[in-house]
């Protein structure tokens, strides 16, 4: 990257102004400075070098990664995009893992921008890692046994969404896949040209890596390559069920968490009354160690006068209600069963939010309510299961993730923008820009819960985290993504308590935006080792057999054979060694030839097996 002093424009709008690259605020009007660092895909009409800038606003820092100086510009895009960008459109929910196009360069539409989330960047604002991440690959062996295997749990994740794009090939470009503390990033999508890539391939990719698993795991991804390799695990879905099982058995008999949440909420500075609302209530301090306790909530209403506020309510009765009669239920039908079975799973939280849904629609069918006259909210829940989060939201409230890492937004809004960047029709960007696609799609209390679209997602957590639910009178303007690190953050260094954040986070809402209620619910994560008793620690393939019946047996030979055929026959170190083979072979046949006639001499000559065990080691 240059050395020469990099300036950047303000955010915002009403300032612009001019501050250096290593400055944390804009020195004017004291908001966060935005570091957009952009990758270029496609291909450009002309070369540039380090230092140049692209269209009087992007800086070349690198030879394929620019800086924008003006981030307050929205990008330009083409009326018609190009196919190459459309599959990160339609992967626009995976963008927690992906890359999203920002824009493009210019007019001559050759060139566009990847956008990135939680860019690693040091105290000066510069890139840590020139290709903006750290290469999975040299990541594994640094990484604690949870997370290797919360990394491949995230690969199998994927694996049906870029497939349905034909983008698999995404997966074996060494240098396309990296991370982000615990999160799978890819650089860029790569199209699958001549064939698919098949489960074996994603085998052998982590066969690779086998070296650099911790031993506590390692025999596990053997047999599970194994597995794949023998065409005894031929889906998606079964080797999701096994990895589900071991990352179950190592993430609670290896770990113990601890859960801390608190709520608070605002009618804003311009609303009569405050429509949103939120379990626990306000200022109810809880910790807990997992489990129905964790159960947070934030529901913004909709609909005017009380209406918001009624439904709002509603919602958080209900949904609290079905879910505490949903885990006592489930924990009396699992306590003896071997197999990992989520005391509060996906179906759960739907049947209890689809609940809530069709009360609130019942009223609002029997009074006869009509378009905005109909009572609605918005709701985003968030539970600690085992070893997992839970997720689930319909409407424009959100849910952050935050870690020493970064802050990843991991909703994503039933709004109109949303629908058609998914659609391929738009870039986000651009498309959110324009206040009528902020419109929402969805809300409880609109229709049936037969046409109510429920998003639940679930994550490994292997590290210390916090979760952040709010309303958009918080999100809006990206004022979370603007202060995570200088109000969230802390909480983490504990530099700061729960209470204490929640309340900030409250006032920037209030100072920032102001223009609606805003609602903030924090649940805090710590994770420590523990040291589990001898049953609880056996993390081997026979108990797993136990716990699963139809686990595959595969044959072990099978894999010494497939090591060594994989080996790299045609490699430097490998021509080296058979030349000087050949040279040594022809050297000594020469010498008994010219020495043949002699008899008072004799030469003991290698056997042929000795030679060939010598020459096969020499490879090994």
């Amino acid at each position: 990257m240059t050395n020469r002093i990099t300036q950047i424009r303000c955010v915002n709008k009403r300032c612009k102004n001019l501050n250096s690259l290593e400055d944390a605020f804009c020195h004017k009007c004291e908001t966060p400075l935005v570091k957009r660092y952009l990758k270029i895909g496609g291909k450009l009409s002309r070369e540039y070098k380090i230092g140049d800038s692209i269209s009087d606003r992007f800086l070349v820092c690198y030879s394929d990664i620019v800086l924008d100086t003006k981030p307050y510009l929205l990008p330009y895009s083409p009326e018609n995009l190009p196919p190459e960008v459309i599959p990160y459109l339609k992967l626009f929910s995976h963008r927690l893992h992906l890359p999203q196009i920002y824009g493009f360069i210019n007019q001559e539409n050759q060139g566009w921008l990847l956008e990135y989330n939680n860019i690693p960047l040091d105290s000066r604002g510069k890139l840590i890692y020139p290709q903006l991440f750290p290469l999975l690959e040299k990541s594994i062996c640094h990484a604690s046994p949870l997370r290797q295997i919360n990394w491949l749990w995230q690969m199998i994740q994927l694996w049906k969404p870029l497939a349905k794009q034909k983008v698999l090939s995404s997966f074996f470009d060494s240098n396309n896949l990296r991370v982000n503390g615990g999160i799978i990033k890819f650089i860029d999508l790569k199209f699958d040209e001549e064939s698919t890539p098949s489960l074996k391939n994603l085998a052998d990719l982590w066969q690779n890596w086998l070296n650099d698993f911790d031993p506590l795991i390692k025999n596990l991804i053997e047999k599970i390559i194994l597995s794949i390799q023998q065409n005894l695990i031929t889906d998606i879905d079964k080797l999701l069920a096994i990895v589900d099982q071991i990352v179950y058995l190592l993430g609670n008999n290896y770990y113990c968490r601890k859960f801390s949440l608190i709520t608070a909420t605002d009618a804003g500075k311009k609303r009569g009354n405050n429509e949103d609302s939120c379990y626990p209530n306000v200022n109810e301090f809880k910790e807990t160690k997992g489990g129905i306790d964790t159960l947070i909530m934030v529901c913004d209403g909709l609909g005017g006068q009380k209406s918001g506020e009624v439904a709002s309510n509603l919602a958080i009765n209900i949904i609290k209600e079905e879910l505490n009669n949903s885990y006592q239920k489930t924990l009396r039908e699992t306590l003896n069963n071997k197999n990992w079975i989520p005391l509060i799973d996906a179906v759960k939280i739907h049947n209890a939010i689809a609940k809530a849904n069709d009360r609130i629609t019942h009223i609002n069918n029997q009074e006869k309510r009509q378009d905005r006259d109909r009572m609605g909210t918005t709701v985003v829940t968030s539970m600690a299961i085992a070893h997992e989060i839970y997720f689930a939201n319909v409407g424009d409230s959100r849910i952050y993730w935050i870690t020493k890492d970064g802050c990843h937004q991991v909703t994503v809004d039933d709004d109109l923008a949303t629908k058609e960047v998914r659609m391929g029709s738009g870039l986000y960007r651009l498309v959110s820009a324009n206040p009528r696609t902020g419109a929402l799609l969805q809300a409880l209390g609109m229709e049936s819960s037969k046409k109510l679209k429920v998003h639940i997602r679930r994550f490994i957590t292997d590290e210390d985290s916090i979760f952040l639910l709010c309303s958009d009178g918080l999100s809006d303007y990206d004022r979370v993504e603007q202060y995570w690190q200088s109000e969230i953050l802390p909480i983490l260094t504990e530099d700061i308590n729960l209470k204490t954040a929640c309340e900030k986070l409250l006032h920037i809402g209030l100072k920032k935006n102001g223009h609606d209620n805003i609602t903030v619910a924090l649940l805090q994560c710590q994770i420590e080792l523990k040291q589990p008793d001898k049953k609880e620690g056996e993390l081997s393939w026979q108990y797993l057999g136990e716990i699963i019946p139809d686990l595959p047996q595969p044959k072990i030979n099978n894999f010494l054979v497939k090591k060594i055929i994989n080996k790299p026959l045609f490699s430097a170190k490998n021509i080296i060694i058979t030349a000087l083979i050949i040279f040594c072979f022809g050297a000594v046949t020469w010498f008994i030839f010219q020495n043949k006639s002699s008899q008072n001499k004799s030469i003991e000559i290698l056997p042929v097996k000795t030679f060939s065990l010598i020459l096969f080691n020499l490879f090994d």
